[in-house]
């Protein structure tokens, strides 16, 4: 399958809620908040909300966040952190999240990043083992303030 591996942008944000459905427990509910969002996200350097879609059939098929963010220990070097990973069930299985990760791996390496957290809930088991399977190890220590 080929992909095309981009920066989502505001029109992006109804298949972009479709995709999220796969690790959230519903619809945005504001989707002009939602679109703002991604227009905001897009202008920020140390931010890349990664669009992958099937170039055969245009369907933006997966996404995850990246965020760079500044370590004052060692030699200061910043922090790639990854959250919101999500693939359509459909394309799951199809190298699609390994093609968003090396992308927000080379991006990382761009951003001179020293090293990358993943961020995913537990109950998600089978994303864990290809978290894994990429070199991921699991570390809890998460904590909710709502």
């Amino acid at each position: 399958m080929k992909l095309i591996l981009r920066k989502t942008v505001a029109e992006d944000q109804e298949a972009l809620d479709a995709v999220m459905q796969v690790i959230s427990d519903g619809e945005v509910k504001d989707r002009k908040k939602a679109a703002e969002l991604i227009e905001k996200v897009g202008k920020d350097p140390q931010k890349y909300l990664l669009a992958a879609v099937d170039a055969e059939t245009g369907t933006l098929c997966g996404t995850l966040l990246g965020i760079v963010f500044e370590d004052i220990c060692g030699d200061c070097r910043p922090i790639l952190l990854i959250e919101n990973v999500a693939v359509l069930p459909e394309y799951q299985g199809k190298g699609v999240g390994k093609a968003m990760f090396r992308e927000i791996e080379r991006w990382g390496r761009e951003m001179d990043c020293h090293y990358e957290m993943l961020v995913s809930g537990n109950q998600r088991k089978g994303a864990h083992k290809f978290y894994q399977a990429l070199g991921f190890e699991e570390v809890k220590g998460f904590k909710k303030y709502f």
